[in-house]
C-alpha cells in the first residue's frame, strides 16, 4: 500500500475502531431495506418466529416480524456495505461450496 503523505499544515488524525464488546448481539432472519429522503438508505432487521405446535388448520393469517434494529446509512456507506458484505458472502460460499451449505 502506498505511504500517504501528511498534506502540508494540516494534522493528520488517525481512526480506529473501539471495542464492541458491550455490544448485544441480536438475531435477524429478515432484512428490510429502502431508500428513504434525498441521501440516506434505512436497514431494518427483523426477526421471526414461526408458528408451532398448531395443525394447519390453526395458522394464523398473518405473521408480524419484529423489528430489531433499524440503521441508516450514507451512500458512501451503503456502497463499502454492499461491497464488504459481497465479499464475505463469497468467502463463506467458499469454505462451505463441498459442506451441502445452508443454499
Amino acid at each position: 500500500m502506498a505511504e500517504k503523505k501528511k498534506p502540508e499544515g494540516k494534522k493528520v488524525i488517525q481512526i480506529k475502531w473501539g471495542p464492541a464488546d458491550d455490544l448485544p448481539a441480536l438475531y435477524a432472519n429478515h432484512l428490510f431495506i429502502s431508500h428513504g429522503g434525498e441521501h440516506e438508505f434505512h436497514l431494518i432487521f427483523g426477526h421471526l418466529t414461526p408458528p408451532i405446535g398448531f395443525s394447519e388448520q390453526e395458522y394464523p393469517n398473518l405473521l408480524e416480524i419484529k423489528p430489531i434494529s433499524q440503521i441508516v446509512l450514507s451512500p458512501e456507506a451503503m456502497r463499502n456495505f454492499v461491497k464488504v458484505m459481497g465479499e464475505n458472502l463469497q468467502r463463506y460460499d467458499e469454505r462451505h461450496k463441498d459442506k451441502g451449505g445452508d443454499k
